[in-house]
């Protein structure tokens, strides 16, 4: 099987070294101290508690317990229908029309931390929106078929090059940075995703912080493997991996969440550029009310990037394909003609 080419991760690496400096300069420049994080009472979110389900019906009923059972069961629909109707028409009744069969979705990645990250950081709030919807446009004029649905990619937690005091790695931006982008994403009828880097911590520790958030329609997820760090191993020194028994942790818990909190589709995405990031692909699984993207991520040469397309979105495709740009530092960048006449085309376009 092909590998990406040592020039591309080298490029991938020295994009990471990059954006970590700059979370690092500009947190000893706020704080005065080097890798302060925000007080463990901002950062702390009450974790996912256990969702009751009801005791099934045992096999051996009466015909009036089935009678009332099927009652039961038709009332239970019409709820669910009216939830869903109220939903609809809701304040967030946009989020509910983001399939990924018929729309596609393009989102701008970073941290408003760093310039050097992507375009959440290098722009204010109004014109951050305004390039988006300018990008989007031209997605939607070359393929109408598939209206698109604009999106952040906010990465948090951040890896970074000392321990922390927790021994994570990562530095987790603050509640009020969040919550500010999550309105910004809202207010214009975008997603926003929480791009994880989670380090020497866990998957399941990180989306236990931001399950409060994902209960919200238009709030989902993007994991980095590259990031997911083996014991004793420095990030940006060594690539990480992620493991299917993680990821599928998160999507069981995204699929509970959609069916038990009546809320649309989550999204999920997971960034890979290296064979080695997910080792067990094939395993991970689909379950309702998830949709999965594989994002192709790392920069390079539009022929490099599209035999790394070819590599993990057509022979690899978990469920959606996607694939990341860099404004700055793919040489050149590939036009929206081109990125869409990729076979398949992505149903996800990021920006970095």
């Amino acid at each position: 099987m092909q590998e990406v080419s040592n020039t591309h991760m080298r490029a991938k690496f020295v994009a990471g070294v990059a954006g970590l400096c700059a979370i690092v300069v500009t947190l000893a420049l706020i704080s005065g101290h080097l890798f302060v994080p925000p007080s463990q009472a901002a950062l702390h979110i009450q974790p996912h508690t256990a969702l009751q389900t009801a005791n099934s019906l045992t096999p051996h009923t009466s015909p009036t317990a089935s009678h009332h059972a099927s009652s039961n069961s038709s009332q239970e629909k019409l709820r669910d229908m009216l939830s869903t109707l109220h939903y609809l028409h809701g304040p967030d009744g946009w989020a509910w029309n983001t399939s990924l069969s018929a729309h596609r979705l393009l989102a701008f990645y970073g941290n408003p931390l760093s310039d050097v990250m992507g375009p959440i950081g290098q722009y204010g709030d109004n014109q951050l929106m305004a390039k988006l919807q300018e990008q989007a446009a031209a997605y939607a004029q070359l393929d109408p078929t598939h209206p698109v649905i604009p999106a952040l990619d906010y990465v948090t937690p951040v890896v970074q090059p000392v321990p922390m005091k927790d021994n994570s790695w990562v530095y987790r931006m603050p509640r009020a940075s969040v919550e500010h982008y999550i309105q910004l994403a809202n207010d214009h009828h975008a997603l926003f995703f929480f791009d994880m880097q989670v380090g020497h911590s866990t998957v399941q520790k990180e989306v236990d912080l931001v399950w409060d958030y994902l209960q919200r329609p238009g709030v989902d997820l993007s994991l980095d493997p590259e990031f997911d760090m083996p014991p004793g191993a420095i990030p940006d020194e060594v690539f990480g991996r992620m493991t299917a028994t993680e990821i599928n942790g998160v999507i069981d818990r995204l699929s509970t969440l959609v069916q038990t909190h009546h809320l649309p589709p989550k999204i999920l995405i997971i960034h890979q550029f290296r064979l080695d990031m997910l080792p067990d692909w094939q395993k991970i699984h689909l379950k309702p009310g998830v949709q999965i993207v594989t994002c192709v991520d790392g920069f390079g040469t539009p022929g490099e990037k599209i035999d790394d397309y070819r590599i993990f979105d057509k022979q690899q495709l978990i469920q959606y394909p996607g694939m990341k740009l860099f404004y700055r530092l793919d040489k050149p960048l590939m036009p929206p003609s081109a990125v869409l006449a990729l076979d398949p085309p992505p149903m996800l376009v990021m920006y970095q």
